[in-house]
């Protein structure tokens, strides 16, 4: 699987209850040292957006203009991060999560690195 086909997916939580849409795939470099003298890169989460728009502008977290940023939320919803580890399937068009909504974090609370 390519990790652009999960873009756009609907994700549902434990309870069966749609959450949003893969907006993003957070990949991290912290993996075996390949050839080229980089680490490889692993899938750390994804991006759930509330709404079906599934475009991040940049502005989800506390960053640029408040006004921009209130214009994105009101676009996008609310924002999560969903951690690779407690996502339970994935189907053609939908993933599945072990957790429950409430228990997602919102991405703008996530540190940036």
């Amino acid at each position: 699987m390519r990790l652009n086909e999960l873009l756009g997916r609907r994700v549902f939580d434990a309870d069966g209850n749609e959450i949003g849409g893969v907006a993003d795939v957070r990949l991290v470099q912290d993996g075996p040292l390949l050839m080229s003298m980089q680490r490889a890169l692993r899938v750390d989460g994804l991006i759930v957006v509330e709404n079906r728009a599934t475009r991040l502008f940049g502005y989800e977290r506390h960053v640029g203009p408040e006004l921009l940023r209130r214009l994105v939320h009101a676009r996008l919803g609310s924002v999560w991060y969903l951690p690779w580890n407690e996502v339970e399937a994935i189907t053609d068009n939908t993933v599945t999560t072990t957790s429950r909504r409430d228990d997602l974090r919102p991405l703008e609370e996530m540190a940036r690195y």
